[in-house]
């Protein structure tokens, strides 16, 4: 009785919506049809991905494309099995040790945000000319995947209540492709660069625990001859390819990466220290800096119910944002390609006060 309601609720809406109408058969039966409105074809590649099984599936791109209706069609469908392992999360934490006599986490920055500018400016201006920098285009959505934002939910709604997919659907709220994909920890998969693996590669030459921010961020910024937006998703592509892992902080990768927390001892979350920076900084670089904050500072509210109280990460994600956004206003100013200021400083890690 409930499917069947569900059905009728959302058959009026797409009907109303004027994407689908209702078609009467012979027999006296009745099917909702979709509408070709002559701008996209009956089965598209975005349509047969979207509607192709009762379970959402895998599927991971194998190089750069900026657009691409497959993965879109699959970022619709994964979205939907969020809410139920969402709910199941909260009050589990997921932090690898919990605070106690032993271990306290951090209350302080770890790092200067401006001082890391400097030195990231310096890294450009030292690669100048051979490679000049670009902001770089966003990864989006398809033209299909964009008209479907609107009218998504209910389609999908419809689905659930005739038994065509298996989770009951959650709203996209009409956010872009970048935003949803950092959020779930998606853009190994979905907004892939092409230079994960030689990136991985190079990191995978230094000793351990030696690899600093600016060293990520200039190895990444030379794989990708100078488009910053690429930079910044391929250091958060490899550094948080699996996010969700149990034992993520035991790759190999991970071992080579110096500990950016400041806490009482090194064990804490220091794989997700490092992901949320780059992930905060590449918003902050694609948005205002007021919406990247909002966002950012939201997302580490959710957080105390998800993994725990971290205050660590929040700082983390607070001015990994606003490294981003005076990044993006050096690059409008041209000032990137100007010497140093004098007693400008580039020691941007900062002590550990405990």
């Amino acid at each position: 009785m409930r499917r069947a309601a569900v059905w009728v609720l959302s058959a009026w809406m797409l009907v109303s919506c004027g994407t689908y109408q209702i078609v009467c058969h012979d027999d006296g039966e009745a099917s909702l049809v979709r509408i070709d409105d002559g701008t996209r074809k009956p089965k598209s590649e975005f349509w047969k991905w979207l509607e192709n099984s009762y379970e959402s599936e895998h599927y991971n791109q194998d190089g750069l494309l900026l657009t691409d209706a497959r993965s879109d069609a699959h970022i619709f469908r994964r979205l939907d099995s969020i809410p139920p392992k969402l709910f199941g999360s909260i009050g589990r934490g997921s932090l690898p040790l919990e605070e106690g006599a032993d271990f306290k986490i951090g209350k302080t920055l770890p790092f200067d945000y401006e001082r890391l500018l400097n030195q990231c400016g310096q890294i450009m201006l030292q690669h100048y000319p051979d490679i000049y920098p670009t902001l770089g285009e966003e990864h989006e959505w398809s033209p299909e995947a964009k008209r479907y934002l609107y009218y998504g939910f209910w389609h999908r709604l419809w689905r659930y209540g005739i038994c065509g997919q298996k989770d009951f659907p959650m709203p996209s709220f009409l956010r872009s492709k970048l935003l949803l994909c950092l959020a779930f920890g998606w853009t190994s998969r979905y907004c892939v660069t092409g230079q994960e693996q030689a990136l991985t590669e190079r990191i995978l030459c230094y000793p351990d625990h030696s690899v600093r921010i600016h060293d990520l961020f200039e190895e990444s910024y030379v794989l990708n001859q100078g488009n910053l937006y690429l930079t910044f998703l391929t250091c958060e592509n490899v550094l948080a390819g699996d996010p969700h892992r149990k034992e993520r902080g035991r790759d190999l990768l991970q071992q080579k990466l110096s500990y950016i927390r400041h806490d009482s001892k090194e064990l804490g979350d220091n794989y997700g220290a490092w992901y949320h920076l780059f992930g905060a900084a590449l918003y902050g670089m694609v948005r205002p800096e007021f919406v990247s904050l909002f966002v950012v500072n939201t997302e580490s509210f959710g957080s105390l119910f998800i993994e725990g109280p971290d205050r660590q990460e929040s700082l983390i994600n607070h001015y990994g944002a606003l490294f981003g956004s005076r990044f993006r206003k050096m690059m409008d100013e041209g000032t990137w390609g100007k010497p140093p200021r004098i007693g400008g400083r580039t020691d941007y890690m900062l002590p550990n006060t405990k």
